[in-house]
């Protein structure tokens, strides 16, 4: 008897968005809280059969899937998803928007469409494949808040205590308006997080203080978001920008630069608070403003002290399947 032939695997493009960390930087990679938005630009993917993985975060995807599938008595596709993270660079390099995690987010979305599992109700799954993958890729490190925002998109509230993550759903105050801009400057998450890890080594009680300051502000950031008030969500993300300066002067490596200390100190003569995204020392950061005004002032002062301000909106949807060139191409007669 002949087995059955394996069904081709499903053609389907998929994409996830890229992240900011609103507040909680730092804090997040010890079991505090953090904030992270989903920004409208996007790593797109496909699966492409017989493929080799391109690099080695696409190889772990790749064998995260595959590893899942066999457990659970799936076929897995043979092949590797192709992606593009070109929207989330800039001529200068990268901005610092959380382009692997959303490479790990659409790979793994583009592996499971091919294996027959409809994304749009696996996203448990999908987070969980994608973080494993994104996490030993980087050396187990990292807390997932990216990949979390990249997989649920929109604004999302996130911790991982005891290896479990847990994400929540939040709404910024309405008039809260967030200006995001870059410094021009690329920095290195790693060196950030290896200079964290040595100061952790060398005085772990006030690494444990200066981490759990910061992720109390985020814990206030929270509950402001949820009272709706919008000048509570601003003043605390004028203490986490402070905070931050802090830990980077004591981990010997600036996480508040020059730029953005110029950016923190131009909001604040609009009444509103300015901070860095992610790890610091440069890539991008974010204006937190409440007067429409005000926030055009920003954006209209802001390359005077060598800032660019970027298109970029948060709320993003989060990873999704995305209409293949026949359908984009389709016309109802």
């Amino acid at each position: 008897m002949t087995a059955p032939a394996a069904k081709a695997p499903k053609e389907t493009a998929v994409s996830a968005p890229g992240k900011l960390f609103l507040i909680g930087e730092y804090g997040v990679l010890h079991g505090q809280h953090a904030v992270v938005a989903a920004v409208d630009r996007r790593v797109t993917g496909r699966f492409v059969p017989g493929a080799a993985p391109a690099t080695l975060l696409v190889k772990e995807v790749v064998e995260s899937v595959r590893a899942y599938l066999l457990k659970d008595g799936g076929t897995p596709p043979e092949g590797a998803p192709e992606l593009d993270s070109a929207d989330l660079t800039s001529g200068t390099g990268k901005l610092g928007l959380g382009s692997s995690a959303a490479v790990a987010a659409a790979g793994v979305g583009a592996m499971l469409e091919a294996a027959g599992c409809d994304i749009q109700y696996t996203r448990a799954l999908a987070f969980a494949l994608a973080d494993n993958a994104h996490r030993a890729a980087q050396g187990g490190r990292g807390s997932g808040a990216d990949v979390a925002a990249a997989i649920y998109g929109g604004v999302v509230s996130y911790a991982r205590r005891n290896g479990t993550a847990d994400v929540q759903p939040l709404a910024l105050p309405e008039a809260v308006q967030l200006i995001v801009f870059s410094t021009g400057t690329p920095s290195s998450t790693v060196d950030h997080l290896r200079a964290l890890e040595a100061y952790a080594a060398k005085d772990p009680a006030s690494s444990a203080e200066r981490l759990g300051a910061i992720g109390a502000l985020a814990t206030d950031f929270i509950a402001a978001c949820d009272n709706g008030d919008a000048r509570a969500v601003v003043g605390t993300a004028a203490r986490a920008n402070a905070e931050l300066s802090a830990l980077g002067h004591v981990i010997g490596l600036p996480i508040v630069t020059p730029a953005l200390a110029e950016a923190a100190k131009l909001a604040e003569e609009l009444g509103g608070a300015a901070k860095p995204s992610g790890a610091g020392g440069g890539d991008v950061g974010i204006a937190f403003l409440t007067d429409r005004g005000a926030a055009e002032t920003f954006r209209q002062r802001a390359p005077h002290i060598g800032l660019e301000i970027l298109s970029i909106r948060t709320g993003a949807s989060g990873l999704r399947r995305e209409p293949s060139a026949r359908e984009r191409n389709h016309v109802e007669r």
